[in-house]
């Protein structure tokens, strides 16, 4: 009898080992198909539409090319190319950093002692998020305060960015500034190959007007909602080239010229790039321009990025000019105003309000900031 019960005894026992390790295999072979990598190229390589290597060749990576992957097959990884999967074979990649996602089950956290441990840590996270919610209503409520300083401020003759007459002199003290890190990353799914020629530098975008003062306003559509559109598009593209992005407001809001240079002048900014659209009475004018102000510090950087708009963009170039425009007078960074067209002319005003064109915009000002920076290192 004794040996009858302890051969079941032992057949349970073997059955639930097994269970556990094949549910354990399971979860790992979950994870390995959940790794987010990043690798840098190591040497020129092909990306194919298959992970062999008879597949179709549909793009190219040389030394030192970025990209992330999120599966693997056989020594191959897949990433994506202008929006489609594409394998790498990963014998001339260098991981560079991993992170790993993997979903809890039940099944495994049978143990009291497992569940406790999950209680306690929930407990504490419940903690962690209340506190994290006080600290928010407090930086909402200094935030709130910030605007009602800043608007006090103001008076009618700051709507026009162009019309800087109205100062003489730089504020020796503006209130709080609305500078805030860009945190947006591309799509997993369009760019994922990156070169990081920006590493390092950090580029302070202004997004031209915003709350109480719309800018350039033609058959609904207003140029304080494009330059913030354009801004977070551009953003994108320097974040993937590996810049530090910042902006002078990113959403809605009223901020001053004086605060818009301010911010520029107090934090550690190698450009400042203020995006504008245009508006003119006669709806003939088209076309792009480029400002600066200080020959010394600005012209180089004018002359690059705005050649780079005018072979991207399919506009009239109206050329680059030299102005006293407050953000770019009382700047002590190299700084240029772009406007990117005209609200008031029919062509223009049906091209730049496409996702499209504001893309073309912001991939152009990349390779010019490219340009621009290669040429300083020279």
């Amino acid at each position: 009898m004794r040996k009858v019960v302890n051969t079941i005894w032992m057949t349970g026992f073997m059955l639930m080992l097994f269970s556990f390790i094949s549910v354990t295999n399971a979860h790992a072979e979950a994870a390995e198909n959940n790794h987010v990598k990043l690798f840098e190229v190591q040497a020129d390589s092909v990306m194919r539409t298959a992970p062999n290597h008879e597949a179709d060749v549909i793009g190219t990576l040389v030394e030192g090319d970025r990209l992330r992957t999120f599966e693997e097959q056989n020594g191959w990884v897949k990433t994506f190319f202008d929006g489609e999967p594409a394998w790498v074979y990963g014998e001339e990649l260098l991981l560079i950093e991993e992170t790993i996602e993997v979903e809890n089950d039940d099944s495994l956290l049978e143990d009291s002692n497992t569940i406790k441990e999950e209680e306690i840590e929930l407990e504490e996270k419940e903690e962690v998020e209340e506190e994290s919610e006080e600290k928010a209503e407090v930086k909402d409520d200094m935030k709130e305060k910030a605007k009602e300083d800043d608007i006090s401020t103001q008076t009618e003759d700051n709507f026009n960015h162009y019309t800087p007459d109205h100062v003489t002199e730089p504020l020796d003290y503006l209130p709080m500034g609305y500078i805030q890190q860009n945190h947006m990353q591309i799509s997993e799914d369009t760019i994922t190959v990156r070169k990081h020629q920006l590493n390092g530098y950090n580029i302070l975008i202004d997004p031209g007007h915003g709350g109480k003062d719309p800018g350039a306003v033609n058959d609904g559509v207003r140029e304080k909602d494009l330059t913030l559109s354009t801004a977070t598009k551009l953003a994108n593209y320097l974040e993937a080239e590996g810049a530090t992005v910042n902006f002078t407001r990113a959403d809605d809001t009223f901020i001053t010229l004086e605060n818009r240079a301010y911010q520029s002048n107090v934090h550690e900014t190698d450009v400042f790039i203020s995006l504008h659209y245009d508006y003119f009475n006669d709806p003939k004018v088209n076309g792009i321009n480029t400002y600066y102000a200080n020959t010394n510090k600005s012209k180089e950087l004018s002359e690059k990025i705005h050649s780079a708009l005018v072979g991207e963009l399919d506009m009239t170039d109206r050329g680059i000019r030299q102005e006293d425009y407050y953000v770019l007078k009382y700047n002590q960074n190299p700084a240029v105003l772009l406007e990117l067209g005209f609200i008031s002319n029919p062509s223009d005003l049906e091209k730049v309000q496409t996702d499209e064109y504001q893309t073309e915009v912001a991939e152009a000002i990349t390779n010019g900031l490219v340009e621009y920076f290669d040429a300083q290192n020279e």
